[in-house]
């Protein structure tokens, strides 16, 4: 059938049925809704992630629990109602645990993966890769160094998770608290939604150069 007799069977549709049931509540407008998928809404942004701080774990490795902290906050907006309770990110490193150390990236990727997570550590990141995941609605919790001045960023590493972003931030929730980025020290214990400069985060996370940062970056389920 052409297209032309296509718009004529629907004009012709359209006549017989009364002005009501043309309405999109209507007859012919309910068949238009299930026939036209809508667009899902675009992911707010910042993103809405559930914040864990390491500071209060039941645990004996709250001051290195960071990266199991972070993750935790990936799992639980990617999967809500996975970890239970405010501190949801002990449920996580439990899991962990079975797979190796807090700070092994590879226990991390299998643990993520027990909940139904696929994931893969990067050391290649930036802002365009975090800005992408953001975009699809999947937070990035992302390692960088945190202590010593901005300048000549020193120490073992620290992982928050990446939240959303601007044109000069990159919004985090940061499982410590609030970095000073320009200082390496810590201002206070209240880590949710942090406003992290491009300027100063930047050189943490890659303190390589560009295209450094070390990140997880996860699939929807």
């Amino acid at each position: 059938m052409s297209l032309s007799h296509h718009i004529a069977f629907w004009n012709a549709i359209e006549d017989a049925l009364p002005p009501a049931s043309l309405a999109p509540d209507g007859a012919l407008g309910s068949i238009w809704k299930a026939a036209v998928p809508t667009k899902p809404p675009a992911p707010r942004n910042p993103l809405k992630v559930p914040y864990y701080s390491q500071r209060d774990s039941g645990t004996a490795h709250g001051h290195r629990m960071c990266f199991s902290s972070s993750c935790a906050m990936l799992l639980e907006t990617l999967k809500p109602g996975t970890l239970a309770g405010a501190n949801g990110d002990d449920i996580y490193l439990g899991r962990v645990f079975k797979y190796g150390d807090t700070t092994d990236s590879q226990a991390q990727i299998k643990a993520l993966a027990s909940f139904g997570i696929k994931a893969k550590f990067v050391t290649t990141g930036n802002f365009g890769l975090i800005e992408k995941q953001i975009k699809a609605g999947i937070p990035v919790p992302c390692g960088f160094l945190h202590k010593g001045p901005v300048g000549h960023p020193v120490g073992g590493g620290h992982w928050l998770c990446a939240i959303g972003f601007d044109r000069s931030s990159i919004i985090v929730n940061d499982p410590y608290g609030d970095l000073d980025l320009v200082t390496g020290t810590y201002l206070s214990t209240k880590g949710a939604g942090l406003s992290y400069s491009r300027k100063n985060w930047g050189p943490r996370w890659m303190p390589d150069g560009a295209n450094t940062g070390w990140c997880i970056i996860a699939e929807r389920p």
